[in-house]
This record gives C-alpha cells, structure tokens and sequence, in this order.
C-alpha cells in the first residue's frame, strides 16, 4: 500500500479488437504502453489492491467492466445507492455505470481483477453517457 491508497498493476493492455497476433504486435504494444484507465477499441486488464478502509473516488468509465474479487471484501456502491458487497470469487458487471469501491477491512488490504473492454459510444434519454473519472483522473494518463 502507499500512503493508504491502492496500487493498481496493469497486467496486460491491447490496442484493438480483435486483437492482431501477427508478428507480436500485441506483445509489442504491451510492453511499450502506459495505457489509461482504458483503451480506446482494445482491452486492458490490471490488478488493484485497496488499502485498508479505502473508499475510492467515484467514477465512470465508458467500458464493459469484469471484476473479480481475490482476496476480502469490497463494496461497490453505484450513483443510485445501490450497493453490494463483494467478497472472493464474486464478480461484478458494470455497463459504464458510476462506481466506488470501499474495502470493508480497517486491516488488510483487498486486491480485485479489473478487465475493461472499450464500448461504443451510447445515449441514455438522448444525453450521451460520457467518462467521468473525477479524482482519479491525476493517476491515469489521457486516453
């Protein structure tokens, strides 16, 4: 943990969909990016470990989100109040939704599986759903 804050470890990005195997081009692109907290018209997958009783900034991003709790209990909260909590195993599906996370522990950290897959862009009453990932938009570089 630093400074009671979460890590986050990109485990392996891709630049498009489908990806392109051809002559290593994705392995290339792993390497050499420092992708956003997502991907234009490709994937990324990272690793975040929540600090004890951190509680996330709220956020959205405009992607299809796979989350896979390893280890303690998070809670997802979303814009509406809704909330759940998540413990190992489970797994979340989030559809561009406005999101925090909350590490249940005052002790141990809890790390989770973030897969984001970019998505077309989509109105909601006519009004185009839009990225809004407010505090954590300092951690990630533009996309």
């Amino acid at each position: 943990m630093v400074n009671g804050h979460a890590i986050a470890n990109i485990i392996y990005p891709t630049s498009g969909n489908p990806v392109n195997l051809q002559n290593d081009a994705e392995s290339k692109y792993a390497r050499e990016s420092e992708p956003s907290i997502h991907i234009k018209n490709g994937t990324v997958v990272r690793v975040v470990d929540f600090a004890p009783s951190l509680d996330s900034p709220i956020h959205r991003v405009v992607s299809l989100d796979y989350g896979i709790v390893i280890e303690g209990e998070l809670e997802i909260t979303l814009d509406s109040d809704e909330s759940r909590i998540m413990r190992p195993g489970d797994v979340s599906v989030q559809r561009a939704t406005m999101n925090k996370w909350r590490n249940c522990s005052k002790e141990k950290s809890a790390p989770a599986v973030f897969v984001l897959l970019d998505c077309e862009p989509f109105s909601v009453d006519g009004v185009e759903v839009k990225e809004n990932i407010g505090d954590l938009a300092g951690e990630y570089k533009e996309h």
